[in-house]
């Protein structure tokens, strides 16, 4: 079989590597220009060709010509590439199957998958999913879009594993067989609408992750998104488990499954059995974004059949993920923490609620479409300052000049210093930037070492 795989970063080379191993005839089309372009891309693609290219597989740089479809029998396309590309018009016009990254992997493995899904915390449900089967024993991979693509993995993987898997929208947009045992649903909110241009069709992306699930399967999903999830499991005969961070679901004939905060004790219900897996102060996460991600990953224990205090041990040794919330240095009473991974406007607004009072607000970086006006009541609340840094700098402070006073930053150093700088003690300094990090920086990760470094060395200039 001869396949095109669109788009040459993480996923798509992973897909080149795993077709050539498995004898697939490869081509490979990387247009080099992206609106996401950062420092160092386009040396990285010239490596990761260069690999390729030494596997006999055939690889074009710098745009897309018609030569990579021709002959092929299927297109592969990575997740960062828009459905509106060539490659990707030309191939449907030619009646050319066309999948995300993610298909093409699933359709080399049977190993039960555990797919999660949401606006946000996909990944730290991901790593504690992981976790807490990891904790309880069983052969475990943690994939999709976190860390290692799927493709670089399945070909290790058996029927005894489980894949827990995060997977975005942009992911989902072209599954075609894609079918999770467990599919989680954490939240939707406003993102990635530079993409989508309305929730509408961010949402149906979202919502293909159910759209081949059966009797026997599961769909766990956050109470208060009923309406939104609604249309994509309307007929689908799965058990759905849902989700309260409130307290306030109550299990009935209806709806005998749920996972809920009682009081302060983490609990499951399935079919009128309660289980209890800890309270919230036996864990590390903090925020009520996280405890409904942990009830997420108690959820799937529970499907799972993992002994509760095997759970109630996951939870506990769970230490957290980096960029979330993360104390990354403090010194004269200022605490520094590192949440670049809050990349849109509700992760930004968990972030700020989530932080004592006062504190200095970094925010800014590529705008994905958000409305930063939303953060207006918690700034005006918590604090003293905003620092305003990257392209999205002009945007920030048009909507947060009235809740607190704006500076502009020219570098992340340059942010810091001026964050810190008259900071009374117990003020933390906030990286929680609401944007993407394409304008300065490869990703969120970059631009969170980036932060942590220039904390600590300003704290040692001090």
């Amino acid at each position: 079989m001869r396949i095109a795989v669109i788009g040459l970063a993480r996923s798509g080379f992973a897909a080149a590597q795993l077709a050539a191993t498995l004898g697939y005839q490869v081509k490979v089309s990387d247009n080099g220009s992206s609106a996401h372009a950062h420092p160092g891309a386009e040396e990285r693609v010239q490596r990761l060709a260069e690999q390729l290219r030494a596997r006999g597989v055939w690889v074009e740089l710098g745009g897309h010509t018609t030569a990579c479809i021709q002959g092929v029998d299927l297109v592969v396309t990575s997740p960062g590439v828009p459905d509106h590309a060539a490659p990707l018009q030309w191939a449907r016009t030619c009646g050319i199957p066309v999948i995300s990254e993610v298909e093409f992997a699933v359709r080399h493995t049977t190993a039960r998958i555990i797919a999660i899904t949401g606006t946000n915390g996909k990944t730290t449900t991901t790593a504690l999913t992981g976790h807490l089967l990891a904790t309880a024993g069983m052969p475990v991979v943690v994939a999709g879009n976190i860390g290692q693509a799927l493709s670089g993995v399945v070909e290790h993987t058996t029927s005894q594993h489980t894949l827990v898997l995060e997977i975005s929208s942009f992911q989902l947009e072209t599954v075609a067989t894609f079918k999770p045992y467990v599919a989680v649903w954490l939240n939707l909110t406003p993102d990635h609408l530079d993409r989508y241009g309305t929730m509408e069709a961010y949402a149906a992306a979202k919502g293909r992750i159910f759209m081949n699930m059966t009797r026997g399967e599961w769909a766990v999903i956050w109470q208060h998104d009923r309406a939104i999830t609604a249309p994509y499991l309307n007929g689908r005969d799965v058990q759905r488990v849902w989700l309260d961070e409130r307290g306030e679901w109550r299990a009935s004939r209806e709806e005998p499954c749920g996972a809920l905060l009682d009081g302060t004790e983490l609990v499951t219900v399935f079919n009128g059995i309660r289980q209890s897996h800890g309270t919230l102060a036996a864990t590390r996460l903090r925020g009520a974004h996280n405890t409904v991600n942990m009830l997420a990953a108690c959820a799937v224990a529970r499907i799972l059949h993992i002994p509760s205090h095997l759970v109630s041990e996951g939870l506990r040794t769970f230490a957290g993920l980096p960029h979330r919330l993360e104390r990354v240095a403090e010194g004269r009473g200022i605490v520094f923490i590192n949440d670049s991974k809050a990349t849109n406007i509700d992760a930004m607004l968990k972030g700020l609620d989530a932080t004592p009072a006062p504190l200095v607000l970094l925010a800014g970086g590529y705008d994905k479409g958000g409305d930063f006006t939303a953060a207006v009541p918690l700034v005006k609340e918590k604090a003293v300052r905003v620092v305003a840094f990257g392209s999205a700098r002009e945007k920030v402070a048009a909507a947060l000049r009235d809740a607190a006073p704006v500076v502009f930053a020219d570098s992340m150093a340059d942010a810091v210093a001026k964050a810190a700088e008259g900071a009374a003690p117990g003020t933390s300094v906030l990286l929680s930037p609401g944007c993407a990090s394409y304008d300065m920086y490869n990703d969120f990760e970059e631009r969170g070492n980036d932060f942590r470094r220039c904390a600590r060395e300003y704290l040692e200039r001090l």
